[in-house]
């Protein structure tokens, strides 16, 4: 017989929905151009407020998309206002939404608290968005999974992350929505899941909490790479690929429990990484700190762009040791197009280098007519909003 849970449970659950359901928003928005990995169109989603004095919302970015966007919000007791991008992240799924607090009228605007940390294997989680598009869906499961690899998607596609897993049956326009616990305070971000199944999966709050804190003190949102791929690979794996014992010892000595380790998966030509770094590299240290987790990864690179940092590696069980720069993500980063009749001309993307394994450099060529019949043919696409 399945657990009934107390009274007690119950009340703080319906406590926390009550105080999450202010923050969330439905999101109405309009694509009016193929850009980067992204198709022309129109769709809804969910987003929830994360400072309220500033009008600041958190959604994914492949909803906001990296090129022109139009859209609005509508907030729990139907008011609708407009929208405007102010961060979307060059490689991770998420990105923020602003918008006017004066004009917010008959509610109290209330910001809701990212609490990263608190994303553990068995928590319950409730997920509260625009399920099918309709609006205030509350969905409930369990995390499963806090070190899944980035699923692999057919336009964007998240990658140097981990994801979390859990079944809440999440369908289309739940992207964005707030993962939340028992207290009310977000522990994950809706991102995609398996159509036909019950499988989703949630962005980690890391790197949108860093990222909101520099929005918050007025500065830039700094971001870094070596332009190379990173996935977890099973200890066992990485035996396979030549780690020592001696570095397997230190690693579960350091962190009881770990299971996996970071290994480099692409290099891309040409990138600060090329003749540096090569795919099946173990990655041991960056800067003297061991590397256990993708968050201490990116700290790394976000903490010194423009500057050298010097990548321990082991390879065949050999260790290697390279002095690699950090690159400013927003140099490979398209912030403009050039449109001709149908046809749409920018730089290419990190996106697109990664996706096709190039040289970050050149121009990227898109058809109008050919990426609307991607969309209408997109059916098997994995993200949720």
């Amino acid at each position: 017989m399945a657990d009934v849970p107390s009274k007690s449970e119950s009340e703080a659950w319906q406590r926390a929905i009550n105080k999450v359901r202010k923050c969330v928003v439905s999101i109405k928005y309009q694509r009016p151009y193929s850009f980067d990995t992204e198709l022309c169109g129109i769709g809804e989603a969910t987003g929830f407020v994360v400072d309220a004095e500033r009008g600041l919302i958190l959604t994914n970015r492949h909803v906001i998309g990296p090129g022109p966007f139009y859209g609005s919000i509508v907030f729990e007791n139907n008011q609708e206002l407009d929208v405007w991008p102010m961060y979307r992240d060059p490689v991770h799924d998420f990105g923020f939404l602003k918008f006017e607090p004066k004009s917010v009228k008959y509610m109290h605007l209330i910001a809701m608290e990212l609490a990263p940390g608190l994303a553990t294997v068995g928590t319950e989680i409730k997920v509260i968005g625009n399920d099918n598009g309709e609006s205030g869906s509350i969905l409930s499961g369990y995390i499963s999974r806090v070190d899944r690899n980035t699923p692999v998607y057919r336009q964007y596609t998240d990658f140097n992350t981990c994801y979390y897993q859990a079944n809440a049956s999440a369908s289309g326009g739940s992207s964005g929505s707030p993962v939340f616990n028992v207290d009310g305070v977000a522990v994950a971000l809706q991102a995609g899941g398996i159509f036909n199944a019950s499988t989703d999966y949630f962005l980690p709050l890391d790197a949108p909490l860093r990222a909101l804190k520099q929005i918050q003190n007025g500065g830039e949102v700094k971001r870094g790479d070596i332009q190379t791929v990173f996935r977890l690979q099973p200890i066992f794996e990485c035996q396979r690929l030549g780690l020592s014992g001696e570095r397997e010892n230190v690693f579960r000595e350091t962190c009881p429990g770990l299971k996996d380790l970071v290994v480099a998966d692409k290099v891309l030509p040409e990138g600060p990484s090329d003749g540096k770094l090569k795919a099946g590299d173990i990655l041991i240290k960056i800067n003297g700190k061991l590397i256990t987790q993708f968050f201490c990864l990116n700290t790394v690179f976000d903490e010194n762009v423009g500057q050298t940092v010097s990548v321990l590696v082991q390879r065949d069980g050999h260790d290697i040791e390279q002095d690699i720069t950090v690159q400013d993500l927003s140099e490979i980063t398209p912030c403009c197009f050039f449109s001709v009749d149908r046809t749409i001309f920018h730089d290419i993307s990190y996106q697109v280098a990664h996706r096709y394994s190039l040289a970050c450099r050149g121009v990227f060529v898109r058809l109008q007519f050919v990426a609307e019949y991607e969309q209408v043919c997109s059916a098997t696409a994995s993200h949720s909003g």
